[in-house]
């Protein structure tokens, strides 16, 4: 233990002094005032009080009812923004489409699909089953409510030996799980 601890603590034990009051140092009794004194004039005035409550009294109602037009009219701004979100959604899915269609149809693949508008077929060239699109879908939709993972289904695909959408490869957990987006 260092020198300097051990002299304050020593210190301490030999020189015990009482704390002198500090009232007479910061302001003399004489010079501090009172509650009363302290006080307004004003403050004692009730009728200005009076007049103020009644005022506020006859504003509340207004000022409640316009906060409650005001919630209303921001709902309805809130839902406008939803129905315009969803139509910006529908307006790029919309041009998607006729984009994919437009290059299916220049680049010649499933012409005959995209001229008489029909959905387009996968063959399993094994079994000699036909299966569209949306029955492939259907049966992803069907095994993902069954909570069957992305591998089950892709793994269930092959075994039934379900072509993909393109006719070539083979079906992966990655590609159910960008269908199922």
């Amino acid at each position: 233990m260092s020198d300097f601890l051990k002299s304050l603590r020593t210190s301490k034990n030999k020189n015990s002094k009482t704390r002198k009051s500090m009232d007479s140092y910061y302001s003399p009794k004489s010079d501090r005032r009172t509650l009363k004194d302290r006080r307004d004039a004003d403050f004692n005035d009730l009728p200005q009080i009076d007049e103020l409550s009644k005022t506020i009294a006859e504003f509340t109602p207004l000022l409640s009812e316009n906060v409650s037009t005001i919630a209303t009219s921001i709902e309805r701004v809130m839902e406008i923004q939803e129905t315009l979100v969803e139509s910006e959604i529908e307006k790029n899915n919309a041009t998607t489409a006729l984009l994919k269609n437009l290059n299916d149809f220049l680049t010649g693949n499933n012409i005959s699909s995209v001229m008489q508008g029909e959905s387009i077929v996968t063959t399993s060239y094994a079994s000699g089953t036909r299966y569209t699109k949306d029955e492939v879908l259907d049966i992803i939709r069907t095994m993902r409510k069954d909570r069957a993972t992305f591998a089950t289904i892709a793994l269930y695909l092959k075994e039934k030996k379900i072509p993909t959408f393109s006719g070539r490869g083979e079906w992966h957990a990655q590609t159910i799980h960008r269908l199922c987006k």
